[in-house]
């Protein structure tokens, strides 16, 4: 089972707050940044940094194991909606997905991770049980 984000914001250098540099997992190696802001997205936390890349927790070292990811039954109707506005402006704006440290590409994965849980949950509790008797 998944620790919850209030359960893990307990620790006492965890999580990192705005003016601290984070070292974090990145497709050029290992890398640094200092955090701006943080958001709570759909599934996890996103860290955005001062130069505007958009780093998940769970990228963070020290981050706490495993990341808290939220539950996808708790994410309102709002919450959603907003994510999906967000998209839809992005990819109007002609903001390239791609660039896997930018906003785009940050809103995108939790929207993709949301969807995948919420519907893929009931599904992974039903194999949990063990297989169905089929005689």
């Amino acid at each position: 089972m998944r620790a919850t984000a209030e359960e893990l914001s307990t620790g006492s250098n965890w999580p990192p707050e705005k003016g601290q540099a984070i070292t974090f997992q990145s497709a050029a190696g290992v890398d640094t940044g200092v955090v701006d802001g943080i958001k709570l997205g759909l599934v996890w936390r996103d860290y955005i940094l001062e130069d505007g890349r958009v780093i998940p927790e769970h990228k963070v070292f020290g981050c706490p194991e495993p990341a808290a990811w939220r539950d996808p039954n708790e994410v309102t109707r709002e919450e959603r909606e907003a994510c999906e506005e967000r998209l839809v402006s992005m990819a109007g704006s002609g903001l390239d997905p791609r660039d896997r440290n930018q906003a785009f590409w940050a809103e995108l994965n939790q929207y993709l991770a949301y969807i995948y849980l919420r519907f893929k949950q009931p599904a992974m509790d039903a194999a949990a049980e063990g297989p169905c008797d089929p005689g």
